[in-house]
């Protein structure tokens, strides 16, 4: 297919998912009538659990479909900007401590994204297909890959929130997610095997859990603590920004490092 047909398709794909995420974060609405900024605690956490239900499937569909056109980063990235799109539309950590959240609560969301986030990706793999896979299936390489190195590599992102989220602003805490992302995916090339590490797509979203926990118990988290600056910073992200901001990155990150061999996509194996 020609290359100027694959990158129309790619912004294509990218605007209609943007959509879906913005369209879906309405339905995300918190006790004091704003925006988010968790799926667990909002006014309906029913209805906000089928929007981010709604927004992976479709939006892991349309990714997979590019995936199998392009590359599988390319395809990882089109299902995480719906993520990412819908976490900018969302009230972030400033929302959650004013409407005083509960923090375990969102220790149990980071993991619920993270499953989530898995079952995404099995859909990308499995309808954009990948013969570097060879002959074994998706679930091979997660159970049968480097799981230790992956855990350790998915570590990073605390660190660069540690350093960069400095603040609650989306730009802070989104960008660095976003980062994270991107040094995983580099390092993944560097000391991973498998060719794509289906689980490093997911893992480090549960890790962000593990900051919150770390978070905690560190630092106060009422209102004054947060007003006065002495915030953990590590409690800063939520998690759809965590799970928008990793995928986003980890997919340029995976892309900036896939050797020139490895830039088309064949026949799934």
């Amino acid at each position: 297919m020609e290359t100027w047909i694959r990158t129309a398709l790619v912004v294509l794909a990218t605007g209609i998912v943007g959509l879906l995420g913005a369209w879906q974060a309405e339905t995300l609405v918190s006790s004091r009538g704003t925006l988010g900024p968790t799926i667990l605690q909002t006014i309906s956490p029913v209805s906000s659990v089928i929007a981010i239900l709604i927004t992976v499937a479709i939006a892991s569909v349309i990714g997979g479909l590019i995936a199998r056109l392009t590359t599988i980063p390319t395809g990882m990235f089109i299902f995480g900007f719906a993520l990412f799109s819908m976490a900018l539309k969302l009230h972030g950590a400033e929302e959650f401590i004013m409407s005083q959240g509960n923090y375990n609560l969102l220790i149990l969301e980071a993991t619920f994204i993270s499953v989530v986030v898995l079952l995404g990706t099995l859909v990308v793999f499995a309808i954009g297909g990948d013969s570097k896979l060879g002959e074994n299936s998706p679930f091979d390489t997660v159970v049968f890959g480097e799981i230790g190195k992956t855990i350790l590599l998915s570590l990073v992102v605390l660190p660069v929130i540690w350093i960069i989220a400095t603040s609650p602003s989306k730009g802070q805490v989104i960008g660095a997610s976003a980062l994270g992302g991107v040094l995983i995916g580099v390092l993944a090339r560097q000391f991973l095997h498998t060719a794509l590490p289906i689980l490093l797509f997911a893992l480090p979203i549960a890790i962000g859990g593990v900051g919150y926990v770390i978070g905690i118990a560190i630092a106060e988290t009422d209102i004054a603590t947060f007003t006065q600056q002495e915030f953990s910073t590590l409690l800063y992200p939520m998690p759809i920004e965590y799970a928008g901001g990793l995928l986003v990155g980890l997919a340029i990150g995976l892309g900036w490092t896939t050797p020139e061999e490895e830039t088309t996509t064949t026949e799934p194996a």
